[in-house]
């Protein structure tokens, strides 16, 4: 008899912690596990990095977003309790203007007919990363949100030399340098969050599939040389850092290899290219007036 009631005691307690493996309403218990956003909420999301193959020659679409100069800055808002749009955004632009004049030739400063006199550089450089992309978030009776969505990812990268050096004896050589970049990535992400207590805070992981293409990275080159009581000189021809292989595209002088014609792109697909630890950090943009 007393094995009989050990038994039942026991087969009850089973049917119990069975009942909320999953979910929290197959029991009167429910135990709190955090304030879940709903429609009209927004994110701030910080990522950091596990997993990070998000170069040109990779898969991954982005690195983390986690307080690091370069990084995205990622932000979500749901539209309703179950979809969540999602958007990245890196603008990055630099410049430098350089206009000298050389000094005057002295006992400390010797200059000879093939000294620069006059120097004139402007370099600029641009890159603009867009991501978007949606998210479907399952019931909210399960402990974890699981969700699964897709983003895309458009860049436009270019850069830009102009350089114009006027020598004592005249001559003067004028080089201008472009290369632009663009990419443009798929993927397909599936992540989970864990709410902290009843703060609006979550900690959650991230991975998926990645696609991305690369096209252009080649560095069209112009040069002119004006050379006094001489014979003029005039080129045009595109460079490449690195060929096919990821190696240095140089010639045998150690310069970067010449081309009259040249054409690049990448494609690189894989999974779990970039996976991220994510912190989100939740609120409301209604006022409840």
């Amino acid at each position: 008899m007393k094995r009989l009631i050990l038994l039942s005691i026991v087969s009850l307690f089973m049917q119990d912690a069975f009942s909320q493996l999953s979910t929290r309403q197959n029991n009167d218990f429910s135990p709190k596990i955090g304030t879940r956003p709903t429609a009209g909420d927004a994110v701030l999301q910080f990522s950091f990095p596990v997993v990070d193959l998000s170069g040109d020659d990779e898969a991954g679409l982005y690195s983390g977003t986690a307080f690091t100069a370069g990084d995205m800055l990622t932000f979500k808002y749901y539209k309703t309790d179950e979809t969540v749009f999602r958007a990245g955004l890196r603008l990055a632009a630099n410049n430098m203007r350089i206009n000298g004049t050389a000094a005057d030739s002295s006992e400390s400063n010797a200059i000879t007919a093939f000294d620069i006199a006059e120097n004139k550089k402007i370099v600029t450089s641009r890159e603009y990363n867009f991501a978007g992309g949606v998210e479907r978030h399952f019931t909210n009776n399960n402990i974890l949100d699981v969700y699964a969505g897709g983003e895309a990812l458009l860049g436009l990268g270019k850069d830009r030399t102009v350089s114009k050096e006027t020598y004592v004896n005249g001559d003067i050589t004028n080089l201008t340098t472009s290369t632009r970049t663009n990419i443009f990535g798929l993927g397909g992400v599936v992540g989970f969050n864990v709410f902290i207590a009843e703060l609006p805070i979550s900690l959650g992981v991230e991975y998926g599939l990645s696609a991305k293409w690369v096209f252009g990275g080649k560095t069209k080159v112009k040069e002119e040389i004006e050379v006094t009581g001489g014979a003029d000189y005039s080129a045009e021809y595109s460079t490449q850092e690195t060929d096919g292989f990821g190696n240095a595209d140089e010639d045998s002088f150690g310069n970067n290899r010449q081309y009259s014609d040249l054409s690049r792109r990448a494609f690189n697909m894989d999974t779990n290219n970039s996976v991220r630890i994510n912190l989100n950090i939740y609120f409301g943009t209604k006022s409840n007036k």
